[in-house]
């Protein structure tokens, strides 16, 4: 992907993001820990396409065995130029510190890994599923759906896009009330019966499911996380 015509307002906006919650020190009790153990713990070896990476994606490879080939799914083109520039060593995420500790990595074999970038709504449009992938994720994505049918019908989108046996994981920040006037609509559906419900009707298999409380964010009261294995 060629990053030559960046628009600055929304570079300006994905940068806050950025050192808002990754470029910061790593923040303990915002349900990030078990993230990265739900990644390390339940994912496949092999491929994966991340939805709604933004500026992320490095942060959370740390936590993944072995990963071959990443693509990387977003509207914003200028969140994946912050992370070439991680890449490229221009930006540092200082979060990954904890992520590299806890699993034994070198930053610079992570920054190493093949990542490609697609512009793409995926939340609105229809996904080409000929190709099939070890791992899907979704940190945060999926959350935005305005009601519980919106998010299953694009939860049965991604899950479409696993190879049989491998895993999709998923992370969505419950709203707290004041960022739901903000937002304009509340996630309140988030529920691990929602996920229980999705196996069910796939006949696929929940690996976990729980829904981790965050201390001391005025924007999330909690987070739903979850590994979901296609069988």
């Amino acid at each position: 992907m060629e990053f030559d015509k960046i628009d600055k307002e929304e570079y300006n906006k994905q940068l806050k993001y950025f050192n808002d919650y990754y470029g910061a020190p790593f923040r303990e009790e915002q349900g990030t820990e078990e993230i990265l153990e739900l990644i390390n713990k339940y994912a496949c070896n092999g491929t994966l396409i991340d939805f709604g990476s933004g500026s992320n994606i490095y942060f959370w490879l740390i936590a993944f065995r072995h990963i071959e080939k990443v693509l990387c799914v977003d509207i914003s083109k200028e969140a994946f130029f912050i992370n070439e520039q991680i890449r490229n060593k221009k930006l540092y995420p200082k979060s990954c510190e904890y992520a590299l500790k806890k699993y034994n990595k070198e930053f610079d074999k992570v920054l190493k890994t093949e990542v490609n970038y697609l512009i793409y709504d995926v939340l609105y449009s229809s996904i080409n599923s000929t190709i099939k992938y070890n791992n899907v994720s979704q940190f945060g994505l999926l959350g935005l759906c305005k009601s519980e049918k919106g998010y299953i019908s694009n939860l049965e989108k991604l899950y479409n896009l696993l190879r049989k046996g491998g895993t999709l994981l998923g992370a969505n920040w419950c709203f707290s009330t004041s960022y739901s006037k903000k937002m304009g609509f509340n996630n309140n559906y988030l529920s691990e019966k929602m996920i229980q419900d999705f196996g069910k009707k796939q006949n696929c298999k929940i690996l976990y499911v729980k829904k981790v409380p965050i201390i001391n964010d005025p924007n999330y009261d909690s987070v739903l996380i979850y590994a979901i294995k296609h069988e």
